[in-house]
Formats: C-alpha cells, structure tokens, sequence
C-alpha cells in the first residue's frame, strides 16, 4: 500500500508557510510591504500598492485552501507562481547586485524570520513541492475526496 503521509505533510507545510507569509503581510501597514516591494529592480513601481495590497491575500486564501484540501491542485500551481516568482526577484537581484536584498519582505514582521538566502532555497523547495502536488490528481485527506468521492 502506498503511503500518502510525506505528500499530505508536504501539503500542510507549504499551507502553513503562505498562511503564516500571508497573515504577518496583513498584520502590518501595507506600507512595509509597498517599500520592500519597490526595492526590486523587476517590479514597475506602478504595480507594486496593488501587488501589496492583493499577494498576502492571495497566501492566505490559497495557503488556507491548500491545508483544507479544497481545490488542492490549483491552490498549488497558485502557490507554486507566488514561489517561482519570488526566486525569480530574489535571483535578479542577486545577479545583479552579487547579494540577496537585506529583507524580501516574505515574512512581514513576524517571529518566523530566515535569512534571504534561506528564503530562496525555501521557495525553490516550494516550487517543487508545489509542482508535485499540482501533477498529483488525487488527493487523500482532502476536502476535494470528500466533495468529489470519484
């Protein structure tokens, strides 16, 4: 028999991250978030108020829908875009610079607070997992079994 246990905690895990991202973005004035925002050189300053204001609910959603269950392959694949994207900036920055930005602003303020160098091995672990949990069509101890039983 195949055991699910490593894909269901890999499941939970990636939720709690977004979750937990997401919740100490919002805790915060939207302004922190703005500033670290605009310190990346990809990101138009034109975007970065309505990036501020809608990616930490984004994390909290779709990380609340992942630990469910519910539309499990789609909160993943969107919470594998949110990762790719942030190693994509953190990377640019690094060649850029030759250095990671003092702060990427992943984590707000919260007591949760790695290096940014471990933010990015972490979202490019994110990725991964993400990823496989997005190609995985059948998901135990779901919300999705539960409402769909096929």
């Amino acid at each position: 028999m195949k055991s699910y246990a490593p894909w269901f905690l890999a499941r939970l895990f990636l939720g709690l991250i977004f979750v937990y991202a997401g919740f100490t973005k919002l805790v915060n004035p939207v302004e922190n978030f703005q500033a670290v925002l605009a310190a990346y050189r990809l990101i138009p300053y034109a975007v970065v108020p309505a990036l501020a204001a809608v990616s930490p609910w984004i994390e909290l959603v779709f990380g609340t829908f992942l630990i469910l269950g519910y539309g499990t392959r789609w909160s993943a694949l969107a919470l594998t875009s949110c990762s790719l994207i942030f190693v994509a900036l953190l990377g640019w920055e690094f060649a850029a610079t030759g250095r990671f930005p003092s702060d990427c602003g992943c984590f707000g303020t919260g007591f949760f607070r790695p290096t940014v160098p471990q933010i990015f091995f972490m979202d490019l672990a994110n990725v991964f997992i993400g990823l496989r949990l997005f190609l995985w069509k059948n998901h135990p101890l779901s919300l999705d079994r539960w409402l769909n039983p096929a």
